[in-house]
């Protein structure tokens, strides 16, 4: 048997395919850089972007089929379509614009070069008359605005103008024609423009009003002074009136006061006082009051027509005055027993059957106004000469010779009298040696004995 390593078997493709394959491969590589480097080298400038083509087109027109690049007739191509290819041509495009222009109720496109708007209008045959308006929106785009023509009669002076706007209100504001809420416009303003329309301002005139306390700016159409309030809103109610009166012609400028005028009739109620009827009641302690019917005050209208004319009051009537409800008297019980009291002084225990309350004052021989060596000075009403311990009172409340005892003034006789010693008044008599000053008011005891029931007059109260 044979000795060694076996043999082993191939079955690839033979060498001789491999190497026709590979020649192949090489030819078409070759073949391929041969094409390249045959390609003609040109420069495209489509606007601002520059590029480099290779091609092995004969015409700029196969050039662009080539490169997918298409044309509007608008766009500028240089060198033209039928130029033909050759090493280091530069071939340029620039391309027209898109434009929107909006003119006589229709928008179209157009391609343009133009920059300037009016520059676009003139390419494309479209034209501006005088009072057009030409408007370059945010997008570029071109709108044109045909101007009509309309006559304004403005208070009887006629005027030719022209405008763009759509409504009588656009219209005047356009022309720079003012207007106040008061003038009359015909049409109205919100009517829109037609060509040879007719606009009338009816002007109104400058009025000043003065009422209630303001001065107001206004406009009007009126004719008279009534007719001027009235288209201000200005109402004259009951016996209001006008300076000028309503009746008087309107003239521009004028000033008009409105006086506000009022008629009322005030009025004043007061109080009639009621009598106290006094009933007297020996069950009752001397002096000792009790109500047996309470009073009640009457009441009194005083009736007076008050006119103002703005607020100020310039008349008045005569007052007319009734009792609307007459007093109803108040009824007492005072009491007529005496009764005896005893209080502690310093000066000692006293008994009295009385105490009045009494305004007090001082006096004096010197305060009498008599000299010295009159026979009468210091001299009082029942012949003694005065001293402490002698007071001066009105005999209608206290008779003379009354005991008395006044707190820190003491023991005293009723013993004098004074001119302007009345009611509930005393006057504490001292020497001019001796004399104390007195003032307001003190109550007065009237010591036993009492008199009889029969002399016994009710208390007069202090008066103001």
């Amino acid at each position: 048997m044979p000795t060694g390593r076996p043999t082993a078997a191939y079955y690839g493709p033979s060498p001789l395919l491999i190497l026709l394959g590979l020649l192949i491969l090489f030819g078409a590589i070759l073949g391929g850089g041969l094409y390249v480097f045959s390609a003609t080298s040109v420069t495209l400038r489509i606007d601002s972007a520059f590029t480099t083509v290779h091609t092995h087109q004969m015409t700029v027109r196969g050039l662009l089929s080539e490169v997918g690049v298409s044309l509007e007739a608008q766009d500028i191509l240089t060198p033209p379509l039928d130029s033909p290819i050759r090493a280091g041509l530069v071939v340029s495009i620039d391309h027209a614009h898109s434009v929107l222009v909006a003119v006589d109720g229709t928008t179209r496109r157009v391609l343009t070069h133009q920059t300037n708007p009016r520059a676009i209008l003139t390419e494309n045959q479209i034209a501006l008359g005088g009072h057009d308006a030409l408007i370059l929106t945010s997008a570029d785009d071109l709108i044109i605005r045909r101007a009509t023509s309309i006559s304004v009669i403005d208070d009887g002076k006629t005027e030719t103008r022209f405008t763009i706007d759509e409504t009588v209100g656009g219209a005047l504001a356009d022309a720079a024609i003012p207007l106040y809420l008061a003038d009359s416009v015909t049409p109205a303003i919100s009517e829109p423009i037609s060509a040879g329309l007719t606009i009338r301002i009816k002007r109104s005139a400058a009025v000043t009003f003065l009422v209630d306390g303001r001065t107001l700016a206004a406009r009007t159409h009126g004719a008279t002074v009534g007719e001027a309030l009235g288209g201000a809103g200005i109402a004259l109610v009951g016996l209001d009136r006008s300076e000028p009166t309503a009746d008087v012609t309107f003239r521009a400028g004028m000033s008009i006061r409105i006086i506000r005028v009022t008629e009322a009739e005030e009025i004043e109620r007061t109080d009639l006082p009621f009598k106290r009827i006094a009933q007297p009641d020996p069950t009752l302690e001397l002096d000792m009051r009790r109500v047996i019917d309470p009073g009640v005050p009457g009441i009194q209208e005083v009736h007076v027509r008050v006119r103002r004319e703005d607020g100020v009051v310039v008349s008045r009537s005569a007052p007319l005055s009734w009792q609307t409800q007459p007093p109803h008297d108040q009824v007492e019980a005072v009491g007529t027993r005496v009764v005896l009291h005893t209080l502690d002084t310093p000066d000692g225990p006293i008994s009295y059957w009385r105490v009045i309350h009494m305004r007090v004052a001082s006096y004096k021989p010197a305060s009498t106004g008599k000299s010295t060596d009159d026979p009468t000075y210091g001299i009082t009403a029942n012949g003694q000469r005065l001293h402490k311990g002698l007071v001066a009172v009105d005999p209608t409340v206290i008779p003379l010779g009354t005991a008395l005892y006044v707190p820190k003034y003491g023991k005293a006789v009723a013993a004098d009298t004074g001119g302007a010693v009345i009611g509930a008044t005393i006057d504490l008599g001292y020497d001019d040696a001796d004399y104390q000053e007195w003032s307001g008011t003190v109550d007065v005891y009237l010591l036993a004995p009492a008199p009889p029931a029969d002399l016994i007059k009710p208390p007069p109260e202090i008066t103001q």
